[in-house]
C-alpha cells in the first residue's frame, strides 16, 4: 500500500506500508512519475517507511528503477522503520539509486534538519504535520 502525494510546495510526500504487491509497485512508480511531472519543478522528498515490512526483491528493482529515474530531485530524507533488517534494505536501496542527497534518518530530529535546509515554512509545517501521523495516514 502507498500514497503519493503534493500538498505545498515543492514537498513531494510518499508513504509506503506493508503490504505491497508488485502490482501496487508499478503503480506507485506511474503515480509518482504523475505527481512530480505536476510540481513543475525541481522537487523534495519525504518518504514515510515507518509502516514497512522487508521488501520481495522484485519490489525492491521496482522502486529502485524509479528512485534512478528522479532527473529533478533536489533532496529525499527516508523515515525508517524500527526493523533494523528493512533499515539495512533501505539503505542498500538508496546506495543503488546513487543520488548524493538521499539519506535516511531513525530519528525524526535529525531527518526534520536535514530535509529543512532545503525547504520553505510551509514546506517545514507540512512535514510536521506528516511526521505526527502514522504513515498510512490519509494526507
Amino acid at each position: 500500500m502507498y500514497q503519493v502525494t503534493n500538498q505545498v510546495g515543492r514537498l513531494v510526500e510518499i508513504a509506503i506500508w506493508s503490504p505491497v504487491s508488485l502490482e501496487e509497485a508499478g503503480q506507485w512508480g506511474r503515480e509518482h512519475e504523475r505527481v512530480v511531472d505536476s510540481v513543475g519543478q525541481p522537487y523534495v522528498c519525504f518518504v514515510d517507511l515507518r509502516g514497512a515490512k522487508v521488501f520481495p526483491p522484485e519490489i525492491v528493482a521496482a522502486y529502485v528503477s524509479t528512485m534512478k529515474a528522479e532527473q529533478q530531485l533536489v533532496r529525499t530524507a527516508t523515515m525508517l522503520p524500527e526493523s533494523a533488517l528493512v533499515a539495512l534494505q533501505i539503505h542498500r536501496m538508496i546506495r543503488e539509486a546513487g543520488h548524493p542527497e538521499r539519506r535516511a534518518f531513525s530519528n525524526a530530529d535529525e531527518l526534520r534538519q536535514w530535509l529543512g535546509e532545503v525547504l520553505d515554512e510551509k514546506e517545514r509545517a507540512r512535514l510536521e504535520q506528516r511526521l505526527a501521523r502514522p504513515a498510512h495516514c490519509e494526507p
